[in-house]
C-alpha cells in the first residue's frame, strides 16, 4: 500500500505540475500498467444508445425514453466518459451507486481561465487505481462498520461540470463545454438494467456535485430500479450539497436555478421523453416538478427534496453537511462574484493573491480560497449577501424545511470539512452525541429512519472537530476564517455568526 501511495503522489505531482506533455503521457501509461494489476474496479466505457424504462408514478404509467451520448466536457484530458464497477458477490442484489463530486461551471468566468476553472476537468489523466486509493468511506469495504460492505458498487465519475444533470453543448465566449452529465447517468442506468436482473436494496449517494447528482437523478434511478424489481428498497443520501444559491430576491442577481436550463439544457435541450413531454432531464412525473421547474416559480433544493419525498413516501431520503462547510461557502461566494462580473461591478481576472497565513499558497484573486477561509464572515443578521454566516443559516433552514416530510432526515456535523462519505473519518465523526456511521447505517438499512441530528454548542462541539488542515484552524483549534482569526481576540465561526440563535440551530 505504501508503494502505491508513493506512486499516486508522484504521478499526480507530475500530471498537474509538469509542462512536458510527453513525460506526462509516459507516466499515465506506466500507471495504467500498474492499474491492471491492482484495481478492484472494472472500467466500463459506454457507447451512445437508447434507454427505456417504465415510470409507474404520476397520473398514468408510461414508458420513459432517452437517447444518450455520454462524454466529458471536451477540454484536454477530459474527453471520454467511463464509470466503474466493483462486484463483491455473484448475482448480488445489493447495489451502491456513488456519484463523484468536483465543482461545477456555468459561465465563461468559471469554465475557463488560469486559476478560475471551478470544476474537475482531468478525468482522463487520472489512472484507474486512484479510485481505490483516494476514495474511502462508503467505498472502503474493508471496514467492518461500512453499511455497504456487501453491496456491489457503481462509481460514477464526474467530468461534465453540470451536477450530473446536463445535456447541452454550451458555447461560451472562450469555447464550448459539453455538459453531458445526464447522458452519462443514463448510460450507467442502461448498464444496470442489463447487469442486474434482480435487485433487493439500492442506495444512492454522492458527494458535493455528486450529491446533487444523487437527488436530481434519484427519481429516474428509482423508476429504473423498481422496473427491474418492483419490490426493491431504494434510499439515498446527498453529502454536502445544500444548494444555497442566489434567488430572485438577491439584489446582485440573477437567480441560479435558471442556469440549469440556460447553460446545461435540462428543460428544452434534454434527452428524456415520456407521456406529455419531451427533451427534458427533469422527472416530470414527480408532482409539482413541471417542464419549466428550473425557470419559473421559486425552485430550490429543499423544495425538490420535499416533492421527491412526497412522491416516494416509502423511501428514505437524507442530507449531510458540516455546519461551516468550507467548499460550499466558497461556491456560494463564487456565485456572487460571477453575478458581479456579469453586472459590471467586478472585473474578471485570472490573477492570484497570496494566502495571508499559509506560506507559498495562493488562490484566485476574485474567488478566494476553495476551503472557504477567505469568504467574508457576515453576522447573525446576514441575509442574501454571499457570506459565511448567510450560507450556514440558509443551509440549516433548508434542511429543517425539508424535514417537514416524515421520510427525510438530516445530519448536521461540526466543523468545516467538505463532504464525509468518501473519507474513513466518517466512522469516527460524531455530532450531537450520534456517530455518523451508525446514523447512516440506520438510514440505509434500518426498519425506520433515524432521527435527524445536529451539533450543539456544548464544549464547542460545532467547531472543534472535523476541521480543514490549515494554520488558522490548527492554531485556534477550532473552525475559523481569515477574518475571524484576524480580530482580537481571535474567534471561531460559531461565535462570529451569533451562535445557535444566530445560525438557527
Amino acid at each position: 500500500m505504501k508503494i502505491r501511495l508513493i506512486v499516486i503522489f508522484l504521478l499526480f505531482s507530475q500530471i498537474y505540475c509538469t509542462k512536458d506533455k510527453d513525460d506526462t503521457q509516459q507516466l499515465v501509461a506506466t500507471a495504467f500498467i500498474i492499474d491492471l494489476v491492482t484495481s478492484p474496479f472494472t472500467r466500463i466505457t459506454p457507447e451512445p444508445g437508447t434507454f427505456t424504462t417504465q415510470v409507474d408514478h404520476g397520473a398514468t404509467p408510461y414508458t420513459y425514453t432517452a437517447t444518450f451520448d455520454p462524454k466529458c466536457s471536451g477540454t484536454e484530458g477530459n474527453v471520454n466518459f467511463y464509470f466503474f464497477r466493483k462486484t463483491v458477490a455473484a448475482n448480488n442484489k445489493k447495489l451502491l451507486i456513488n456519484f463523484m463530486g468536483g465543482g461545477a461551471c456555468w459561465d465563461n468566468a468559471n469554465c475557463f481561465g488560469n486559476n478560475t476553472v471551478t470544476y474537475f476537468n482531468q478525468l482522463n489523466t487520472v489512472p484507474d487505481f486512484a479510485l481505490d486509493l483516494l476514495f474511502k468511506g462508503v467505498i472502503d469495504q474493508s471496514v467492518a462498520a461500512n453499511p455497504f460492505r456487501d453491496y456491489d458498487i457503481i462509481f460514477v465519475p464526474y467530468c461534465s461540470g453540470d451536477l450530473h444533470i446536463g445535456s447541452k453543448d454550451k458555447t461560451y465566449t472562450s469555447g464550448t463545454i459539453k455538459h453531458h452529465g445526464y447522458d452519462n447517468v443514463i448510460s450507467v442506468l442502461k448498464f444496470i438494467q442489463t447487469s442486474y436482473p434482480q435487485l433487493d436494496r439500492v442506495f444512492v449517494t454522492g458527494q458535493s456535485a455528486g450529491g446533487y447528482g444523487a437527488i436530481l437523478n434519484y427519481p429516474i434511478i428509482r423508476e429504473t430500479v423498481t422496473t427491474i424489481d418492483s419490490g426493491a428498497q431504494v434510499r439515498m443520501l446527498s453529502d454536502a450539497s445544500n444548494a444555497v444559491v442566489p434567488t430572485g430576491a438577491y439584489t446582485i442577481g440573477p437567480a441560479f436555478f435558471p442556469v440549469l436550463e440556460s447553460s446545461w439544457g435540462v428543460e428544452t435541450n434534454g434527452i428524456g421523453s415520456g407521456t406529455g413531454f419531451s427533451n427534458s432531464n427533469l422527472p416530470i412525473w414527480v408532482n409539482g416538478i413541471g417542464v419549466n421547474y428550473t425557470t419559473t416559480g421559486s425552485p430550490s433544493i429543499n423544495d425538490f427534496f420535499k416533492k421527491v419525498a412526497t412522491e416516494y413516501p416509502s423511501d428514505v431520503l437524507g442530507q449531510y453537511t458540516a455546519l461551516f462547510d468550507g467548499n460550499q461557502r466558497f461556491f456560494y461566494h463564487v456565485m456572487g462574484q460571477i453575478n458581479k462580473i456579469n453586472n459590471a461591478t467586478l472585473t474578471y481576472s485570472t490573477g492570484t493573491t497570496a494566502d495571508p497565513y499559509e506560506a507559498g499558497k495562493s488562490y484566485s484573486v476574485i474567488y478566494g480560497d476553495s476551503d472557504g477561509s477567505s469568504v467574508p464572515d457576515g453576522s447573525s443578521s446576514s441575509s442574501n449577501d454571499y457570506t459565511t454566516c448567510d450560507w450556514s443559516k440558509q443551509a440549516v433552514s433548508k434542511m429543517k424545511d425539508s424535514a417537514s416530510k416524515t421520510n427525510y432526515r438530516y445530519y448536521i456535523g461540526p466543523g468545516d470539512i467538505h463532504t464525509i462519505t468518501t473519507y474513513n473519518d466518517m466512522y469516527s465523526l460524531k455530532s450531537g452525541g450520534v456517530k455518523f456511521s451508525t446514523w447512516l447505517n440506520t438510514l440505509a438499512n434500518g426498519a425506520s429512519p433515524p432521527a435527524s441530528v445536529q451539533c450543539n454548542d456544548s464544549s464547542g462541539s460545532c467547531v472543534n472537530t472535523n476541521l480543514f488542515t490549515s494554520t488558522i484552524n490548527g492554531n485556534l483549534g477550532e473552525a475559523t476564517s481569515d477574518e475571524s482569526y484576524a480580530v482580537n481576540p481571535k474567534q471561531n465561526m460559531y461565535t462570529a455568526c451569533g451562535g445557535s440563535a444566530g445560525i438557527g440551530l
